[in-house]
């Protein structure tokens, strides 16, 4: 990539490495800068190296080892996003993307808050909603926050490790709890869904790693960089060595990632049945069963209105006069 001509005065548009409170995060294509075609003309294949060598014997014997990978639109921040996949060293993975669109109606059926926009972690969504929720508890209360989120702005500043251990982890942990009950979470972060959202639809297909593949690119530019202490893999000193064909099997993990098309499924939330609709089946009803229209309704109430205005008020009854024919002294 460094080699493309878009990239060379901007080497940062290829890809940038973020602390997050889950960890370290690289963002590849952070401002949607590389473009492509569909399927094979516009496949973007990465590479990834576990290290599997320099995790510490805590998290060696844990469930799985590798990376996360979640995809999204270059306004979002993968740590926002409670959904990815999980890469393990030793596989190749294909990728097959398609982009759709939501749109929900924010008139009538007033489903999403229009007035919500960007915050601290990029384009509104309920994800960057919640760690925001969480940033405000914090720094409400300790004056700091665990992680600077990534658009910051001078807003928030990161814990000292004195105040986490005082205010800062306590506070965490009564938020969490609070946030995760079900009875709480509504009323303690309410977070309206986004008006408009663009998510990545994948579907993951995956085989291992063939040993002659392996053996390529161990005989090739992998090696030097691989076992060379320079480049920060290989350490004499803790004993950890990458210095052959099965270390680039237990370690390296491919991802080709490419577009099944390039049309945006767009999904739009519309009122299918409104007064006008309601107005309409109660005048059918009616007029199947009673032969009553409109005419007849309000004739009926015409009707009404004079019956009372007759008997209860006597409206239209004639005035007493001689010229009638009653009899009476003059």
């Amino acid at each position: 990539c460094q080699n493309l001509p878009i990239f060379k005065s901007d080497p940062d548009s290829i890809s940038v490495l973020e602390t997050t409170f889950t960890g370290k995060c690289w963002r590849v294509n952070p401002k949607g800068t590389l473009k492509g075609k569909m399927g094979d003309y516009g496949a973007l294949k990465l590479m990834f190296w576990a290290d599997v060598q320099d995790y510490s014997t805590r998290s060696a014997d844990v469930e799985n080892q590798g990376f996360v990978v979640a995809f999204h639109d270059n306004a979002t921040f993968g740590v926002t996003m409670s959904s990815g996949f999980l890469m393990s060293p030793g596989t190749y993975y294909k990728a097959d993307l398609r982009r759709k669109k939501e749109v929900r109606n924010q008139a009538k059926i007033k489903s999403c808050d229009p007035t919500l926009g960007d915050n601290t972690y990029g384009a509104y969504n309920e994800g960057s909603c919640a760690l925001e929720c969480k940033d405000k508890a914090l720094h409400d209360k300790c004056g700091c926050v665990n992680v600077v989120p990534p658009m910051n702005k001078g807003k928030y500043r990161s814990c000292t490790l004195e105040e986490w251990v005082k205010c800062g982890l306590s506070t965490y942990k009564e938020w969490h709890s609070n946030y995760t009950d079900v009875d709480k979470s509504t009323n303690f972060c309410p977070c309206s869904t986004a008006c408009e959202e663009i998510r990545y639809e994948a579907q993951i297909s995956s085989s291992s790693v063939s040993p002659a593949f392996a053996k390529g690119l161990f005989q090739g530019p992998v090696q030097n960089i691989i076992s060379n202490p320079e480049f920060g893999y290989s350490n004499k000193q803790h004993n950890i060595l990458y210095n052959s064909t099965e270390d680039i099997l237990a370690n390296v993990m491919v991802l080709e990632v490419l577009f099944t098309s390039m049309r945006t499924s767009e999904i739009r939330e519309i009122i299918t049945y409104d007064v006008s609709n309601l107005l309409g089946d109660i005048g059918g009803v009616l007029g199947l069963f009673l032969g009553a229209s409109l005419f007849t309704i309000l004739e009926f109430f015409q009707f009404v209105a004079f019956s009372i205005g007759k008997y209860c008020f006597n409206v239209g009854n004639p005035k007493h006069s001689p010229l009638n024919g009653d009899k009476g002294a003059i």
